[in-house]
């Protein structure tokens, strides 16, 4: 698991500081993503969430510049609208997609349903440390 989150943030850095910003983030997407997975989605729906999520991490680690990660962070979106319209699509169809990930992201944060999902990650990554 911890290489999974390592490799999926790869290029989300530039130094050791903001390598564990990035992987404490993904830590946190993950755990978004097993939430969605829990959902009653589609599976188009469940990889538009999923293309999503990478995008708003690799805009969290690009634009913004903080010491530590914490969920709120990305609270409040949509974030970056302006960013992938330039970079990714400014057709209507995406960009509504990308700002319905956002949208449950924030619900998953202010429900605090984000704590159980991301023990169960921090549980995951322990056991295979062990």
């Amino acid at each position: 698991m911890k290489k999974e989150i390592e490799k999926y943030t790869g290029d989300w850095h530039w130094d050791k500081k903001s390598a564990i910003y990035a992987f404490e983030m993904g830590k946190f997407l993950f755990s978004f993503m097993d939430y969605l997975e829990d959902q009653k989605l589609s599976e188009r729906t469940k990889r538009s969430h999923e293309n999503n999520v990478y995008l708003i991490g690799a805009f969290e680690a690009d634009y913004e510049y903080r010491d530590e990660f914490y969920p709120q962070n990305l609270a409040d979106g949509p974030s970056y609208l302006y960013e992938f319209e330039r970079k990714v699509s400014d057709s209507e169809y995406a960009i509504k997609s990308y700002e319905s990930t956002w949208r449950k992201l924030d619900k998953f944060i202010k429900s605090g349903d984000f704590e159980k999902y991301l023990r169960e990650i921090e549980t995951k990554i322990k056991a295979i440390e062990a």
